[in-house]
């Protein structure tokens, strides 16, 4: 019982707006299939939900979070039941903040994963319903589309037909945290918002949009990221930021 859960990258994310502490956007999502991590229900004895492979408390765990909103949504008793005699194991690939997307494509193959298993009779829209309320980017890998436009605060999500050049990456050691990239550009960067520009980015195939715009305008969280983690300003002239960093990325040449 085992499912991998791939990453993500923003080809591109413009701010279009707020809603109260939320940030409206418009950003192209790649499901990038070649980094992943790997989720496995191991049998055995357990006195409660048990977690092994990351380092975080139970209760922070965005696992964890998705297990209670399960049973809170489908009150099915065999979900608490199937815990008592399976635990949870991750192995991680994917790099915690580094704007992949780790942690909601964890949940989501999660919550897909028991789906299956137990029978549930979820639909993908309840199951994005759930995930919605775990983290904005979870309904993405719900609906598991290898590209598409994300706009609202993530909750509308619209399958594109893309095109996809090679994509080399690179993982630096950064940690980004993504409330404080929202607040740096909420602080220091909120002069204006791009809306006609975003809705040309979504016309475009992400090949295009990484051929002919500069990095730091397609996407609107990598100056606040700079000014957070100086060191990923020596890349911003070659390099697109994906999300609120710190993974980078552009078309092999």
């Amino acid at each position: 019982m085992q499912i991998r859960t791939p990453a993500k990258l923003n080809v591109f994310l413009k701010i279009i707006g707020t809603r109260g502490d939320y940030h409206e956007l418009i950003s192209r999502f790649i499901r990038y299939d070649e980094l992943y991590d790997t989720i496995t229900f191991v049998p055995g004895s357990f006195e409660r939900f048990t977690i092994e492979g990351v380092d975080i408390p139970r209760e922070r765990n965005i696992l964890y979070k998705a297990f209670v909103e399960l049973n809170r949504y489908t009150e099915n008793p065999k979900i608490i039941d199937f815990f008592y005699h399976h635990k949870v194991v991750i192995e991680k690939r994917i790099p915690m903040g580094a704007g992949l997307g780790g942690g909601s494509s964890n949940a989501a193959g999660f919550i897909k994963l028991l789906n299956k298993i137990l029978n549930l009779r979820l639909s993908q829209e309840e199951m994005a319903k759930i995930g919605a309320r775990l983290g904005a980017d979870v309904p993405f890998f719900i609906y598991g589309y290898k590209s598409a436009n994300v706009s609202g605060i993530g909750e509308v999500i619209e399958p594109f037909e893309d095109e996809i050049p090679p994509l080399e990456l690179k993982l630096l050691p950064i940690h980004c945290d993504t409330a404080k990239v929202y607040g740096r550009y909420r602080e220091k960067f909120m002069e204006g918002f791009e809306i006609g520009l975003a809705k040309r980015l979504m016309k475009q195939t992400s090949r295009e949009i990484l051929d002919t715009i500069a990095p730091t305008k397609a996407n609107d969280l990598y100056l606040p990221a700079i000014d957070l983690c100086p060191d990923l300003g020596r890349y911003k002239d070659e390099y697109f930021l994906s999300g609120s960093g710190s993974t980078l990325f552009r078309s092999q040449k």
